[in-house]
């Protein structure tokens, strides 16, 4: 696959020059604060690695958001568990990205690649209490709370709640107004 392309995003494949912006991000603190049991010390090298381990596995897929500019704003990824049955998402954007909406059309261009090309019946997410914008972007785009482990975390030395997060592929299709090609009907 070349790219997704939406409005104002696309999802394409990695590059080189992509590495050093994304350990950046694995570095800041803000956009990392559930994961402070780990030092902020990723480098370009180590991200590369990582894509490229994670390139090899099968049924899975990162990918660079980047904007119908150029500029690039973030990774976006999927994992498949089972093949072909349920996937779980993941996405990292920049502060300076927050709120231009470049997540919430990632994700859509994500989860109907899942839907339509994967074919897959459930796509699951999860993140933190504290974070209130990934929690509202999830159920704007129409996840829906599946469980919540109480006190799984911490931030800022305060405890949080790790939410998981799921949406069926009826519930996708149901919401947007679209027909299921799967679907029996």
């Amino acid at each position: 696959m070349d790219a997704l392309v939406g409005k104002s995003v696309k999802l394409r494949p990695m590059r080189e020059s992509d590495y050093e912006y994304f350990a950046a991000l694995k570095n800041d603190m803000r956009t990392q604060a559930w994961n402070q049991r780990t030092p902020p010390c990723r480098t370009a090298q180590q991200m590369k690695e990582y894509y490229e381990a994670e390139r090899k596995k099968p049924h899975t897929g990162d990918f660079s958001i980047e904007t119908l500019d150029g500029t690039l704003v973030g990774t976006i990824g999927y994992g498949e568990s089972p093949p072909r049955l349920a996937a779980h998402i993941g996405v990292l954007t920049g502060m300076e990205h927050w709120g231009k909406g470049y997540a919430l059309e990632a994700h859509e261009l994500l989860l109907r690649f899942l839907f339509e090309e994967r074919g897959i019946q459930v796509v699951r997410l999860w993140t933190q209490s504290g974070n209130a914008r990934g929690m509202a972007a999830a159920q704007k785009i129409g996840f829906k709370i599946q469980s919540r482990f109480r006190e799984a975390g911490m931030v800022g030395g305060k405890p949080v709640d790790n939410v998981y997060m799921d949406m069926l592929r009826e519930e996708f299709y149901a919401a947007r107004g679209l027909k299921d090609s799967l679907s029996p009907s």
